[in-house]
């Protein structure tokens, strides 16, 4: 009996790589006796002949599945989506613009076969700009800092997940996308295997800095409570060598509060609270996303389904 692998590839404006990443991802499956795809593409908001060229391959292989959103909702979103739909035994990412090596596959589905419901792949090292290299290595670090979670270096972009984990991932309700840190909450049988990520062989990367912040934010608020407990002792602190200051300098000059040490004072105190609004503003703004339910994403065709537009 044959083990159904659903991979799911979200893109957002990729019409150059997309029929290259499909012949590669059926000849690298093939190869494996055991496995039948699944290949569900996912364009999330594309503005050039993407969806077209997703049709046209959708039609050529019953295999395949597409779906086009309604706007441009982040490729996380974009993969959960897919996961929905997906009905393999077991389901796995892959970029379109081939930086996830389809020579993952074979040594993913070992994993899983051994036990692991999750398989990660860790980062080991990344064909990147030197900016790229440092907000990875800044994002990852401030997430082990401040959750519990434990990410590589290198960072994460890929991954399989047995059944039991898609199931319960799809059920989740909250609006949180960073799907990584939601598979790693889930829990099950994890495991980490370290590739080399190549260079980008055509396009531009679509992971603009406004985009990586936001995955930032979602993955250190969603999980963890603690930049709001560093709130009070920081606030503490700040008033406390603010008094110091004040008292230093009133003892250096008796009967003399200048107008700088004042103002230095207030102003310390004000950028504390600031940022306290801050953290708390940005840990209520998910709260009425919780309860405004603003969909996480909108289908608005699917290939195996009448067209919505």
């Amino acid at each position: 009996m044959k083990i159904k692998l659903s991979i799911v590839i979200a893109l957002l404006n990729e019409v150059e790589g997309l029929e290259g990443i499909t012949k590669e991802v059926v000849s690298t499956v093939e190869r494996i006796p055991e496995l039948e795809l699944e290949l569900i593409f996912v364009d999330d908001g594309s503005t050039d002949e993407s969806w077209q060229i997703i049709r046209k391959l959708c039609r050529s292989d019953s295999r395949f599945r597409g779906l086009r959103l309604s706007r441009n909702f982040g490729n996380h979103a974009a993969l959960l989506s897919g996961l929905k739909v997906a009905s393999g035994d077991v389901a796995m990412n892959l970029a379109a613009d081939l930086q996830t090596p389809v020579d993952l596959i074979a040594p993913f589905y070992k994993e899983h076969q051994k036990g692991a419901d999750v398989v990660f792949g860790a980062r080991r090292q990344r064909a990147d700009t030197f900016v790229d290299l440092f907000c990875a290595r800044v994002f990852y670090g401030m997430v082990n800092l401040l959750t519990t979670q434990r990410m590589p270096k290198g960072g994460i972009d890929v991954f399989m997940i047995s059944r039991k984990v898609i199931n319960e991932l799809i059920q989740l309700h909250g609006r949180n996308t960073s799907i990584l840190g939601l598979i790693m909450n889930l829990g099950f049988e994890q495991r980490m295997l370290e590739y080399d990520r190549p260079a980008r062989k055509q396009g531009r990367s679509k992971w603009t800095l406004l985009k990586k912040v936001k995955l930032f934010a979602d993955g250190i608020f969603a999980f963890s409570g603690l930049p709001l407990r560093v709130c009070f002792p920081t606030g503490v602190a700040a008033f406390l060598l603010g008094v110091i200051g004040v008292l230093v300098f009133w003892l250096r000059h008796p009967g003399l509060l200048s107008f700088g040490g004042a103002a230095s004072f207030v102003l310390l105190m004000i950028g504390v609270q600031l940022v306290s609004v801050a953290l708390v503003g940005e840990y209520l703004y998910r709260v009425f996303q919780e309860t405004s339910q603003h969909p996480v994403f909108v289908v608005r065709e699917d290939t195996r389904e009448p067209s919505k537009s």
